[in-house]
């Protein structure tokens, strides 16, 4: 029924998984077993989007943060737009320092970072992302058709005949910025 309902609400198919609060043990079971997601976010425990058998089936995790959200802002360790950024400047540098690829997951709510002394970090961190070429901001569902796209080989070792080699190449930056 949330699928259907995500579908009528924003006129297409969402891509992706995310349950707000703790998912149960049967949600990706749940997300495979239907099919109509490409990928689900509702895990904390890695830096870049990996692959996993669920019953049988290859399916894409694109891993979610609760470091970098902007969650951290509301009764949180950051109280001010300006430390936040400061953290989001710091955890991107040191990502981008390390020359590997990486991703870094911003969580973003209008509630949270629209305020106005919020909506000053963001923007500073976004200054501070101007003219970078090292760093691909994109959403959730970029990050992982790039991921699937460019991991297909991997799946299609993991998981035979589920996945097919798409015509383009893709080639990852060092840091990709999920917002």
């Amino acid at each position: 029924r949330a699928h259907a309902s995500l579908s009528k609400t924003i006129g297409r198919a969402p891509e992706g998984w995310y349950c707000r609060y703790a998912p149960s043990q049967n949600t990706r079971r749940l997300v495979v077993e239907h099919g109509g997601f490409s990928y689900d976010s509702d895990a904390y425990n890695d830096e870049l989007p990996y692959w996993q058998t669920v019953n049988g089936k290859g399916h894409l995790v694109v891993p979610y943060s609760l470091a970098t959200n902007d969650a951290k802002l509301v009764g949180g360790p950051l109280i001010t737009g300006r430390a936040w950024a400061e953290f989001l400047i710091d955890s991107l540098d040191m990502l981008v320092s390390e020359g590997q690829s990486r991703m870094m997951s911003v969580g973003l709510h209008t509630r949270v970072a629209g305020h106005p002394g919020r909506a000053q970090g963001l923007k500073l961190f976004l200054d501070h992302l101007a003219g970078r070429t090292d760093v691909w901001v994109c959403r959730r569902a970029d990050l992982a058709a790039l991921n699937f796209h460019a991991g297909c080989a991997i799946a299609k070792r993991l998981f035979p005949g589920q996945f097919t080699l798409p015509s383009a190449s893709y080639v990852p930056l060092p840091v990709a910025l999920a917002m």
